[in-house]
């Protein structure tokens, strides 16, 4: 038998939603157990523009929850006409960051409760099988699994038997009637057997009740959705009777949500440095949408009607709700990462240390920034950092300029390879420094710059960016003034051969952080 068990539905379910069916008493709540100390991941596929429906059946249950869209377009995306904005022109959500990947998040501003909207366009069965297990699967349109039906009258068990592994145990399947046939030749997505059917050798699935809720549609406009609630079975001596479910959905939350990227610590800091929000650097704000107000559409009335961009919220997290979240991940620090592992060594005659991390910058983006921090990579690479952590915005070394009247910070610059930049190190410390200190045009704030972060470059061999580092300080000379504070070069490589460590020079020391 299951993990889980099927029971009567409670009256103090998950949600708002009213729940019934022939087995069970009318009441309220989806039928499933949650984790307290971590968010709720359900994915909506093929959605379109009727995301309105998943998000309005988990809105009101006061538990932080990620909603993953996956459509073959980004045609629907909360900050595209005209699914962005009710009918008095204020826009409802607001695009706070990327993921890992590069996909959009965004979230309901008038919302306190912590929750991401995540956009992926992708098709749907090859994204989601690649992905984290799920708490929820949210299916109106089947297209992307009626590949697999043989038998018309066992379509929805023949169809789950190709995803239900990426599905917790005690986990839902909620299959809206939108698209519910009314006659012979309709789809037949939603026939099976009834009652609970087997769909693999380990694994089975309940009909447990019909669910019914208000929520908005894409016009913004109230109405009531129908569904049906199946839940899913993986027997304790099946293939995934043992899995660690919580570790299998973590992911979701590392990749997707910064804040859920960090070390405890770094969310301790953030709460006692009152960070502020996050926001996308390509999203319009308040401030910006208020800056053009003037310039856009008081100027454009001498000429008629002009296209007024929706009112953003002045905040995408209602007061002080962001900082609430922030304390639930305090409270609740299984959803955070644990320590980066690093390689540290100590220049010996200077305050200097140099860290090597394996892994995938745009991954690691959040928990290696700091106020401190200086990030010197590419343009392209350093778009991607900015996008999924918003947080770097300020805080990017800029080494080639494209505008042609502009000088090149570094002249033929060449990144890797063993004709690369000699001593690239040395001019990347140099130009985070110089840049940090707000004395050229090519940062928009000062900071003390005490971190340098970039990923491999020349021929990525440990003693080549020693050296690098030795002709910084040769070139600094010995007089000069020194910083109070250590000066850190933190490189970031994906392959684990690349800086491995053999003889170390004479000035150098391996570093073991207590």
């Amino acid at each position: 038998m299951s993990q889980s068990t099927t029971r009567r539905l409670p009256i103090d379910g998950f949600g708002t939603c009213v729940t019934y069916g022939e087995a069970n008493d009318m009441g309220v709540g989806l039928p499933i157990e949650i984790d307290e100390d971590r968010p709720l991941v359900v994915a909506h596929p093929a959605a379109g523009s009727h995301y309105h429906a998943s998000m309005s059946l988990f809105e009101d249950a006061g538990h932080p929850f990620l909603q993953v869209l996956v459509d073959g377009g980004m045609l629907y995306v909360p900050d595209q006409w005209p699914y962005h904005a009710d009918v008095v022109n204020h826009a409802i959500y607001q695009r706070l960051h990327d993921s890992s990947e590069g996909w959009p998040v965004f979230r309901k501003t008038s919302l306190a409760t912590p929750h991401w909207q995540l956009h992926v366009m992708r098709e749907a069965y090859d994204f989601l099988t690649n992905s984290p297990a799920l708490d929820v699967l949210y299916v109106e349109w089947f297209s992307w699994l009626d590949r697999f039906i043989q038998n018309r009258d066992n379509a929805f068990p023949e169809m789950m038997a190709q995803f239900a592994h990426k599905i917790r145990d005690g986990g839902l399947v909620i299959l809206d009637h939108k698209h519910m046939p009314t006659d012979e030749y309709g789809v037949c997505w939603y026939n099976h057997p009834g009652g609970e059917f087997p769909v693999t050798e380990s694994t089975s699935m309940s009909e447990v009740c019909t669910i019914e809720w208000l929520g908005e549609n894409a016009n913004h406009e109230m109405q009531t959705y129908t569904g049906t609630v199946f839940k899913v079975h993986h027997h304790k001596n099946g293939c995934l009777g043992e899995v660690n479910w919580f570790d299998a959905i973590k992911p979701w939350f590392w990749n997707t949500i910064p804040e859920m990227a960090l070390m405890p610590s770094q969310v301790h800091t953030m709460l006692v440095e009152e960070h502020e929000e996050t926001i996308h650097p390509k999203a319009i704000t308040w401030e910006n949408w208020h800056d053009t107000w003037s310039t856009v559409y008081m100027d454009g009335e001498e000429h008629g009607m002009v296209f007024k961009t929706p009112v953003p919220a002045r905040f995408a997290w209602p007061f002080e709700t962001y900082h609430a979240y922030l304390q639930w991940l305090v409270d609740h620090p299984k959803c955070l990462v644990e320590q980066i592992k690093k390689s540290s060594y100590r220049l010996k005659s200077e305050k200097f240390q140099l860290n090597i991390v394996h892994g995938d910058l745009v991954r690691l983006a959040p928990s290696l920034h700091s106020k401190h921090s200086a990030l010197a990579v590419r343009h392209a690479l350093q778009q991607q950092v900015v996008g999924r952590c918003p947080w770097w915005k300020n805080q990017t070394t800029v080494l080639q300029t494209k505008e042609p009247w502009m000088s090149n910070p570094i002249v033929g610059l060449k990144w890797s390879g063993p004709s690369a930049t000699p001593h690239l190190a040395k001019h990347l410390i140099q130009h985070s420094k110089t840049q940090a200190f707000g004395v050229t045009m090519h940062t928009s704030k000062s900071f003390d710059c005490r971190e340098v972060i970039t990923v491999a470059h020349g021929t990525a061999q440990l003693t080549e960016v020693m050296a690098a580092v030795e002709a910084y300080y040769d070139e600094l000379g010995f007089d000069a003034p020194r910083p109070f504070h250590r000066l850190e070069l933190t490189v970031v490589t994906r392959d684990e051969g690349e800086y491995a460590e053999h003889e170390l020079p004479p000035q150098w020391r391996r570093f073991v952080d207590e």
